[in-house]
């Protein structure tokens, strides 16, 4: 009976040292194991934080590669659109004040001008009742003074040799319908390319001796040669010259104010004669006041030129912006799509359904150990 107590006895504690061995095993397992789990939570860990951040640093990088972009485009874009117009806008806004500076210098010049002419025609009939007597005896001499009191009035009322009159039709190569070269003393020019004649015949002799002397037969003299030069004038038909586009008669001029107004008054058929004959009869006063007509309808010309040019500018002007306002509209619907493309990809990496902010959430849930949270606005 004692051996068999004994023995249980024996079984007993054989058995509770192979539990107590097994349960020693099973303990050193779960050290082993619990200090694993200690190592993969860790490593676990680290590896979230560092894709957190990762995460937040290519979401941050291509935002500002983006916004940087996106700037460089927009102002790239709004350069090209804009420095155009601002030029254009620039060359139009110089271009008026050119032209009204230009206009208001026209009136101050206009009002002296007047002024100048009407001394210088007072001048010259001082100079042309000296000159005469000097001149009386070269009809050459008077011929050549003629035309230089011409182009004084010319110059005097506004003109530009070679310009607005030509000399003796310099350059112009005048012929007639047998081929001679034709020079008349002088070739006014008009808008739309048309012209006057002017031609400038003295007769101071016979004038001269009527004024001194008063002789009747002088007078008869001096109206004599203002027939024969009106008969030669008429016979070169100037106004038919291919190349000139002029009215159906060429002015005479008479040079003299006095001897013009003398002829005038002492024979009552002389204009209308010259006038059948294409000629019309001109003195100073006359001459000047047609000259300064024909200034008048270059200004004129001018000035509907400049308007036509302001219209021009302000059309071409009013196409380019509506070329900018169609560029903006398009830069619009540019950055739209832009906005879309950035919310797109903030849906996929951060807000939307299944984005990647929300799976790094989940792993978060599953125990991932961190020390931030993120915060989505």
């Amino acid at each position: 009976m004692a051996l068999v107590i004994l023995s249980a006895i024996g079984a007993f504690i054989a058995g509770l040292a192979v539990y107590h061995f097994r349960v020693q095993k099973l303990l050193l397992e779960h050290g082993i194991l619990k200090e694993k789990l200690a190592i993969q939570e860790k490593v676990h860990q680290e590896a979230s934080e560092k894709l957190e951040l990762k995460l937040k640093t290519l979401t941050q990088e291509i935002f500002e590669e983006k916004s940087r972009r996106f700037r460089e485009d927009s102002l790239r874009g709004m350069e090209l659109v804009l420095n155009p117009f601002r030029e254009k806008m620039a060359d139009f806004q110089k271009r008026v004040e050119e032209m009204h500076l230009t206009d208001t210098k026209d009136r101050l010049k206009l009002h002296s001008e007047i002024e100048r002419i009407v001394m210088t025609g007072q001048k010259m009939t001082s100079e042309t009742e000296n000159l005469t007597r000097a001149l009386k005896g070269d009809v050459k001499m008077q011929g050549n003074w003629g035309e230089m009191i011409l182009e004084k009035l010319l110059e005097a009322s506004g003109l530009r040799n070679g310009e607005e009159f030509i000399l003796q039709g310099k350059e112009m190569g005048l012929k007639d319908e047998e081929g001679r070269t034709m020079q008349p003393d002088v070739i006014i020019n008009l808008p739309e390319n048309k012209h006057l004649i002017v031609d400038s015949k003295v007769s101071l002799v016979a004038y001269e001796r009527f004024v001194n002397e008063g002789q009747e037969e002088d007078l008869s003299h001096f109206l004599d040669s203002l027939y024969a030069h009106i008969k030669g004038l008429s016979s070169k038909n100037y106004q038919r010259l291919d190349k000139l586009q002029t009215p159906d008669y060429v002015m005479l001029f008479i040079p003299i104010e006095g001897a013009f107004m003398l002829a005038m008054q002492k024979d009552r058929e002389l204009f209308n004669h010259a006038w059948d004959r294409n000629i019309m009869l001109v003195g100073p006063s006359t001459l000047l006041a047609t000259l300064r007509t024909v200034a008048s309808l270059w200004k004129q010309e001018r000035q509907t030129k400049n308007a036509i040019e302001i219209a021009r500018q302000a059309g071409a002007l009013y196409d380019k912006f509506v070329g900018v306002a169609n560029d903006l509209d398009s830069m619009q619907n540019q950055i739209k799509r832009v906005g879309d493309s950035f919310e797109d990809l903030k849906s996929r990496m951060l807000t939307g359904k299944g984005s990647l902010a929300s799976r790094m959430e989940n792993l978060k849930e599953l125990g991932a150990k961190t020390t931030k949270s993120l915060e989505l606005s």
